[in-house]
């Protein structure tokens, strides 16, 4: 806020960049999409350099986890900013790494299969031209994981992965090696590993609940569910003997703000994590609680609560 007041754009677009990539690991969507999207405007006329290269990537990052249309675009623009498919402009071994993994899976979700291999082997230079960096590492070894599972070797796509918690763990960055772990669980469930999957996962996720990073947690808790784990999770109860709004627990609400916003039960489904079948019976749940019947007055009660009591 002080930036604005400034009308500091070149620091605006720095703290955006911060709070689009915090938001997305808490799994606030929508406020990553938007601040990043803000932090591109910004920077569109700005000089080459790091934040003006780094926005597009925060976007890009947003709106693949949220299955947008638009990460085609948002992946032309960084690789334009960028300095092309290499990232050259981005500083530092790390860095350019960490850029390049999030490539390689963009490229993937695009159907780009060359522009993935391209990526992490470039990644993998990378590295190897500035020492080994561990962070560096970390990213390339998952690079190379993610191709290689999707290249159908899962075995050698766990041991990529492994060694990316390895290297991700003796630098002290906990949610990059759980998600390293959770990758690394995938391709162990595809090996015919599934008490080595499951060891995995398990780490991963209770490291990704103790950093906060709920969506990469729900994300490792669904693997496991996959794998026959029951997760048992406790949200935010509704309050005891309330009425309206306030009864709703904290997993209802994120299900009703969902529906407001025009999501459909398997959008919904796939933004939580959750089963088809456990959205309908939150949204029975919630229409219980509120005493409705329909999506459409779902959305009436929640815009005509006033926020103080939402």
């Amino acid at each position: 806020e002080e930036s604005r007041l400034l009308r500091n754009e070149q620091s605006l677009a720095g703290f955006l960049l911060n709070r689009a990539l915090t938001a997305l690991s808490a799994g606030d969507l929508e406020l990553a999409i938007g601040s990043a999207r803000e932090a591109v405007e910004l920077t569109r006329d700005m000089e080459d350099g790091f934040i003006p290269a780094a926005a597009p990537v925060a976007l890009c990052a947003a709106l693949l986890e949220a299955h947008d249309p638009g990460l085609v675009d948002a992946v032309d623009l960084m690789v334009q900013r960028s300095g092309g498919p290499e990232l050259p402009f981005m500083p530092g071994g790390s860095f350019r790494a960490k850029w390049l993994e999030l490539l390689t899976r963009c490229s993937l979700a695009l159907g780009r299969q060359t522009d993935a291999e391209r990526a992490a082997a470039c990644a993998q230079d990378t590295v190897t031209s500035m020492g080994r960096l561990r962070m560096g590492t970390a990213m390339a070894e998952r690079a190379s994981a993610i191709v290689a599972l999707e290249a159908g070797d899962p075995q050698l796509a766990a041991r990529k992965a492994l060694a990316s918690a390895t290297a991700a763990d003796e630098v002290g960055i906990p949610v990059e090696a759980a998600l390293s772990r959770t990758l690394a669980g995938r391709a162990l469930a595809r090996a015919g590993e599934p008490e080595s999957a499951v060891a995995e996962l398990t780490t991963a996720a209770a490291a990704l609940h103790a950093c906060g990073a709920w969506r990469y947690r729900d994300a490792a808790e669904l693997e496991l569910r996959r794998l026959g784990r029951r997760i048992h999770h406790r949200t935010r109860p509704g309050e005891t003997g309330g009425h309206g709004l306030v009864s709703l627990t904290q997993r209802e609400r994120q299900v009703a703000d969902l529906v407001v916003s025009r999501h459909t039960n398997p959008e919904i489904a796939t933004a939580l994590f959750l089963s088809p079948k456990t959205v309908e019976t939150h949204l029975r749940h919630i229409f219980h609680k509120l005493e409705i019947t329909s999506r459409v007055e779902l959305a009436r009660t929640i815009e005509a609560t006033p926020q103080r009591e939402a």
